[in-house]
């Protein structure tokens, strides 16, 4: 699974924005150092982020956190001016940095979107309105208005629905833990299409193979084969809708020795075999 680093550079503003026109969205599986909020304004598809894998449509409002693995996939074919999107970037620890203690509550925030938070309801609407405010200032005024919108999603934390799985300390969990889980998950994202073992991960979070099962429940908040058919089935849907690959190609990229397994695990996660969900996608050959 190819994810690739993309670098944010600003240097002469402390955050950026971008109003982006596409014929469709199709940047890949990428991370970056910076926290960000997408505002898909025009657009359908397919969103990934970390393991969570879900449709998007118009309006669609997503805070993620640092190194937050991420895409937006279109579904369907490439239309011209098709697809808008407004991007807002930031360093994760500009709240800090500010010393305002009137912030103090951004830093937890910024932990909880590291699962990505999709904004719903009344705090969504309050954050576009001032999205677009954001757009159009520029200076003091910008940020003025990212305070603003800093102050709505504290005030609105009702409203953040969490997408992916926890992969930071869990309840009662600890820094050394998250530290211990990290190497994990990165091998398993730059290894998923090959044979993965548990003996392996287990070396890589330094416990024994028979503690391994329970450390990483109690860290990421699911099994490792289940996070691991997870991870595999969220990037067989996002090849199933960016390429015309064969499904037995894509399930064997994707880490299924057999198709049948990979059949019956997307089924279990999407409803549909992977053949109808290509179809659904406008991707059919």
């Amino acid at each position: 699974m190819r994810i690739s680093r993309e670098r944010v550079v600003h240097p002469q503003e402390s955050l950026r924005c971008l109003h982006l026109e596409l014929n469709a969205f199709r940047a890949g599986l990428h991370r970056h150092g910076h926290a960000e909020l997408t505002w898909i304004e025009r657009g359908q598809g397919l969103r990934w982020v970390g393991d969570s894998v879900e449709p998007f449509f118009d309006g669609d409002l997503v805070l993620l956190g640092r190194d937050v693995v991420h895409t937006w996939a279109s579904r369907g074919e490439d239309r011209p001016g098709g697809c808008h999107a407004t991007v807002l970037q930031f360093p994760a620890e500009w709240a800090r940095r500010t010393g305002l203690p009137e912030l103090s509550g951004v830093a937890p925030l910024m932990l909880q979107a590291r699962r990505g938070l999709h904004l719903q309801g009344a705090t969504r609407d309050a954050a576009v309105s001032l999205l677009l405010r954001i757009r159009a200032a520029v200076g003091a005024r910008r940020v003025g208005a990212f305070v603003e919108l800093l102050g709505v999603l504290l005030e609105g934390q009702a409203d953040l629905r969490p997408l992916a799985c926890d992969t930071g300390p869990g309840e009662g969990g600890t820094d050394r833990a998250a530290r211990r889980i990290d190497p994990v998950l990165a091998w398993v994202e730059n290894h998923l299409g090959e044979e993965l073992r548990v003996e392996q991960a287990a070396a890589l979070a330094h416990v024994t193979p028979a503690a391994f099962a329970r450390f990483f429940r109690r860290e990421v908040g699911k099994g490792f084969i289940e996070y691991l058919n997870d991870a595999r089935c969220s990037w067989a849907a996002l090849c199933l809708m960016e390429s015309r690959a064969p499904v037995s190609q894509i399930a064997q990229e994707c880490g299924f020795a057999a198709l049948s397994n990979f059949g019956e695990q997307f089924r279990r996660r999407y409803g549909v075999s992977p053949r109808d969900f290509r179809k659904a996608s406008g991707r059919e050959q």
